[in-house]
């Protein structure tokens, strides 16, 4: 009786593994950088996503921008996102396993253009 609780327990412990959705990657790094009145571009990159077909990643920024952009690279285990926005980041997420990091962040000057 003793083995077949446990085998039972075992069994239900799979099956909610098996029906768990894929847990999405938070930004884990950098929030709020902006270019002013420039134009900033955020280079965002999913690392440990372990052969992951290309994702989406969703950025929100403080001028309405909330962009949802596929990998421009995917190397397989790791996916890069390039997006541009007049605000300040808010926030920002994959549909991917492993980690979200901001990689980098460079300004245009408006009065260039």
């Amino acid at each position: 009786m003793k083995h077949k609780k446990i085998l039972v327990a075992v069994a239900t412990t799979a099956m909610i593994g098996l029906a768990s959705p894929a847990i999405a990657a938070d930004l884990a790094n950098g929030n709020g950088q902006t270019c002013g009145d420039g134009v900033g571009v955020w280079h965002f990159v999913n690392n440990q996503t372990h052969g992951a077909a290309s994702g989406l990643l969703t950025a929100t920024f403080t001028d309405g921008v909330h962009s949802m952009v596929a990998p421009s690279k995917n190397t397989g285990s790791t996916q890069h996102f390039y997006v541009e926005s007049t605000g300040m980041l808010v926030s920002a997420s994959t549909n991917l396993p492993g980690r979200l990091v901001l990689s980098d962040f460079s300004c245009e000057d408006s009065k260039k253009k």
